[in-house]
């Protein structure tokens, strides 16, 4: 007899709506979009040529990818000038890949349930959290809880409560769940002494005055934070549907700042924290639908590019804020800076860790780095 699935969903899921070309993204921008092979060979049954002429095979390790044939700047051959897909207008959405035809859908299956939750690489999606009240939270529709909890499970519920619970600072917040997944790699504490550790307010109190002890000089950390920024965003600039949001911004984080820079960044940050409640609902919602491992490595890795989405889309605003000379800062901004390293992060999490293995020589970052970064 099948044990029954539990599902459940994403407290804003039911309020999504897709708004078609009057969306400003399209959906798959900045995106390499791969197909999978139910897909592909239905295409091929049914001779879909005008959609296999545009579709490329890539081998790893013997095994045969697709994806829709564009670099991962370029705009996908299937847009029509108004944005929309001519897959669904000439044979209908369920000719779509699932990629295609699920986001900004995402499901994970974990331990006899199936979690539903949504991309913040949809501005709708966005939108939608910017107008929850309160925190963020996933919904049974029939009540049910979750009796047996793994070590990823409780680690994940960890995570999420200290975001939200916690009477912190939000960087303290996520230098703490860092922490937190970094000692879990280790092989010298049980994972349930890690646990229980960081439930204690005086423990945490200790590992964040170790961390504020950490002197750093505000200027060579604001300008490590540019160089991550430049070297991120830079195949990305020039994206169809991104363009708009990082070109401009691009070209001013290569010049040379002037000496008002370093004192309007301290402004700015303070005055940034008014946001952080939209900001923490869209951070949860990620570490719903992305940490979802039971490799500590990957919950890790998982994370640490939630804290470089956040980073950097907080200093893109500042750029903003900065160059718009009227000391204020816009949630429009912010919104749109969330969809677009969600974009440039999460959908090409495997291009990101590439290169943060290749400028430093491991994919998993020092918690000192990240903590310099924080500024």
């Amino acid at each position: 007899m099948n044990k029954e699935v539990k599902i459940f969903k994403i407290q804003n899921y039911d309020y999504f709506r897709c708004t078609a070309d009057k969306c400003k993204f399209t959906c798959c921008s900045g995106w390499d979009v791969n197909i999978d092979n139910n897909t592909y060979i239905k295409w091929k049954n049914n001779k879909k040529n005008y959609i296999l002429q545009n579709v490329i095979e890539i081998i790893n390790d013997d095994e045969v990818e697709y994806f829709i044939n564009k670099e991962t700047q370029e705009k996908c051959p299937f847009l029509d000038n108004k944005g929309l897909c001519n897959i669904v207008k000439n044979d209908g959405e369920e000719c779509l890949s699932l990629t295609c035809k699920k986001f900004p859908r995402i499901e994970n299956v974990l331990e006899g349930r199936k979690e539903i939750t949504l991309s913040c690489a949809c501005p709708e999606v966005v939108e939608n959290i910017s107008k929850l009240k309160g925190k963020i939270k996933m919904i049974s529709s029939d009540n049910k809880i979750i009796e047996e909890k793994s070590t990823m499970y409780k680690v994940r519920e960890l995570l999420i409560y200290i975001i939200q619970e916690k009477k912190l600072s939000l960087d303290d917040k996520l230098i703490l769940c860092f922490d937190i997944l970094i000692n879990m790699l280790s092989n010298d504490i049980s994972k349930n002494q890690i646990l229980k550790e960081y439930k204690s307010d005086k423990y945490i109190s200790n590992v964040l005055r170790a961390f504020s002890e950490i002197e750093f000089n505000i200027e060579e950390a604001i300008e490590e934070l540019n160089y991550l920024f430049l070297d991120i965003t830079e195949n990305y600039k020039d994206v169809e549907g991104l363009e708009n949001s990082l070109r401009e911004i691009y070209k001013f984080s290569e010049s040379k700042k002037d000496k008002n820079y370093i004192n309007k960044w301290i402004i700015y940050k303070k005055t940034f924290e008014q946001y952080n409640e939209l900001i923490e609902n869209c951070i949860v919602s990620k570490i719903l639908s992305e940490c979802t491992s039971e490799d500590f490595q990957e919950l890790a890795l998982s994370f640490q590019l939630i804290i470089l989405e956040y980073l950097l889309m907080r200093y893109t605003v500042f750029l903003k804020y900065y160059t718009n000379n009227k000391n204020e800062i816009s949630i429009e901004d912010i919104k749109e800076y969330i969809v677009v390293f969600s974009r440039v992060i999460s959908n090409n999490s495997e291009a990101v860790l590439e290169f943060l293995e290749d400028g430093f020589g491991k994919a998993i970052l020092d918690i000192g780095y990240i903590k310099l970064i924080m500024i």
